[in-house]
């Protein structure tokens, strides 16, 4: 009886080494995956520029529900914009509304959107510009335009 439970230890043995290794191979993967760093920058101004085209409150155009990807020009207002956006001082955007027809700028965060100049300068500033391409709602006539959104961020 004794030949025969070493015979199962011996069995068992490479079966709990391989368990024992699996486990260690899985712990490993999930520590990896977990202690990834997340670059915040990278996710936080395209989030930020979307809120533009997106949001009811900033310029997506209204009526009855809201339809992004259409700007309101009526909701192209400086004042407006900064209620929608309320940026804090290191953060500042600037929008340019474009058509055939007319260009309509506006500045969030003036004395940050006048440091564009500086952006080459990496270790104190984040920028970046995407352009969106958009229909315009001008009191119910829909034109093709391009939204220019340019963020600057004081690191």
């Amino acid at each position: 009886m004794s030949e025969e439970l070493a015979e199962n230890w011996i069995i068992w043995i490479p079966t709990i080494i391989a368990f024992f290794i699996v486990i260690a191979l899985v712990v490993a993967i999930i520590s990896i995956a977990v202690n990834k760093d997340v670059d915040i920058e990278t996710l936080q101004q395209p989030i930020l520029r979307q809120r533009f085209v997106y949001n009811e409150n900033c310029l997506a155009y209204k009526k009855g529900r809201v339809y992004p990807g259409i700007v309101d020009l009526a909701k192209f207002d400086e004042q407006r914009l900064q209620n929608c956006f309320n940026p804090n001082d290191k953060i500042g955007v600037q929008l340019v509304l474009r058509t055939d027809y007319y260009n309509k700028k506006a500045n969030i965060n003036p004395i940050l959107t006048d440091k564009f100049n500086f952006c080459f300068d990496e270790e104190r500033f984040t920028c970046s510009n995407f352009t969106y391409y958009v229909l315009i709602n001008n009191n119910s006539v829909i034109e093709q335009g391009l939204l220019d959104v340019a963020l600057i961020k004081l690191k």
